[in-house]
């Protein structure tokens, strides 16, 4: 009865907003309620023939056979929504994958939490730290009786709960370059670097390198709060953070890397300093609270939810790798309307002297700024290295020109390309016949590029 009544309540809730929603007939409702209830049967039904939730680790969890996680009933309908979006097959990679992700505080745990969801098949946790009072503002899923619990532990029973065919192991542990091996082995399919200390970090990051492991890395969330201003970008285009500079400089001085490693960051300044040391008796520094030696102790202000967006981040660049989807992460260009505009007029000017003429020029101010920040990422199109940054970008700004690609056609949005002066006269005194056969790699690069350009204008 009651169960009826909260139906007739829902039907005339309905009925009252007939005029706002249109005509929705008794029927149609009680078939939407109908078929809610089936699907939640079935779900459960589901859920108790193939042993309930399967609990934590060691509680009679359910057989399932690893090699194929989506032919399990339970595992499919958990998934359902990553396998539209992906396929199956594109999915199971996701599901075969084993990832490691090593600091689980507010990033790391939102970054493993929604790969775990995602359906990675098999993860790896490290943290040395306990879980703190101060630290339920931003962890994904540590609650007041996980206080004083080892992080990687807090996240492993939790994760049980959620998907308990995921394969995880929780270690206890702080990495350092002695336990390299002990942690990186295995053939990580990702590294999730969301560690916070920059000896450990610049470690992990040249371990990575080394190895030839793809890894992802996690720039200063702390102190910021514009969750529209952070990027995923390579380390050498990583600008406004504190901590990225010290990372790029160590990694470039003590291991001769200078890039090639995406990284989540904020082009946001930091709101906020770390706050003053203050100890219980005047004669106590700093060291005196460390946990570990070489790890600060005084504290940055954070904005729990920063944190999580950048772990949602992650997750969601991690898995699309996986996946094998492909997608262009927004580019870090640091100009404004003012430099597209001379960009504009300078291929206006370009057609005038080459075809006497500008009539060709079928693009505006707005589609010269697609061109040059989607397409070619504010650089020529023969220097995709992504080394200028910041105010050397806007140097160079003043040297680059668009300049068609095939001359036999208009100057469109897939025709044009962004060159230095010296390497547009060089173009113009060439044929693509002769790029192709002299410079096959840069000829199929800028192929691809712009047939990217025709796909998305629908040219």
């Amino acid at each position: 009865m009651e169960e009826r009544a909260r139906q007739l309540l829902l039907l005339a809730a309905v009925s009252g907003a007939g005029a706002a929603f249109g005509a929705l007939s008794a029927t149609a409702v009680f078939n939407f309620i109908s078929r809610s209830k089936r699907r939640e049967g079935y779900v459960r039904n589901l859920l108790e023939s193939n042993g309930g939730t399967g609990g934590s680790a060691g509680s009679g969890a359910r057989m399932v056979d690893r090699s194929n996680l989506l032919s399990d009933e339970v595992v499919a309908e958990q998934l359902t929504r990553n396998i539209q979006f992906f396929g199956v097959e594109s999915q199971k990679k996701v599901t075969e994958s084993f990832v490691v992700v090593i600091g689980l505080g507010g990033v790391g745990s939102h970054a493993a939490s929604m790969l775990l969801r995602s359906g990675v098949g098999r993860l790896l946790l490290v943290d040395f730290d306990q879980v703190s009072l101060s630290s339920l503002n931003r962890h994904a899923v540590a609650t007041r009786d996980d206080v004083g619990t080892p992080k990687a532990s807090c996240l492993k029973k939790h994760f049980s709960l959620i998907y308990p065919e995921c394969q995880i192991e929780a270690r206890v542990q702080l990495y350092d370059p002695s336990a390299e091996e002990e942690i990186l082995s295995g053939q990580p399919d990702f590294v999730l670097d969301c560690i916070d200390n920059i000896d450990t970090k610049v470690s992990l990051l040249a371990a990575c390198v080394r190895r030839g492991l793809r890894v992802l890395s996690a720039m200063g969330a702390g102190a910021r709060a514009d969750p529209t201003r952070i990027r995923v970008a390579d380390l050498s285009e990583s600008i406004n953070d504190p901590l990225s500079r010290s990372v790029r400089h160590r990694l470039k001085k003590d291991h001769g890397i200078e890039g090639g490693i995406p990284v989540v960051f904020s082009l946001e300044k930091p709101k906020a300093k770390l706050l003053p040391f203050q100890g219980t008796k005047e004669e106590e520094t700093p060291s005196d609270y460390q946990i570990v030696p070489g790890f600060r102790v005084r504290i940055i202000p954070v904005l729990g939810t920063i944190p999580a967006i950048f772990g949602q981040v992650m997750a969601s660049y991690v898995v699309t790798q996986l996946a094998k989807f492909d997608f262009q992460t927004e580019p870090v260009v640091n100009l404004d309307v003012d430099h597209y505009r001379v960009l504009h007029h300078r291929l206006l000017e370009h057609e005038e002297l080459i075809y006497g003429s500008a009539e060709q020029v079928l693009v505006d101010v707005q589609e010269v700024m697609y061109i040059v920040k989607e397409l070619w990422r504010g650089r020529s199109a023969r220097d995709q290295n992504m080394k200028d940054t910041g105010r050397k970008m806007w140097r160079s700004v003043n040297e680059l020109m668009l300049v068609r690609w095939d001359k036999s056609k208009p100057a469109d949005v897939s025709n044009l390309i962004l060159l230095k002066f010296s390497e547009a006269d060089a173009h113009e005194s060439s044929t693509l016949d002769q790029i192709k056969a002299e410079e096959p790699e840069f000829y199929a690069m800028v192929s691809r590029v712009l047939k990217r350009a025709e796909t998305e204008f629908a040219l």
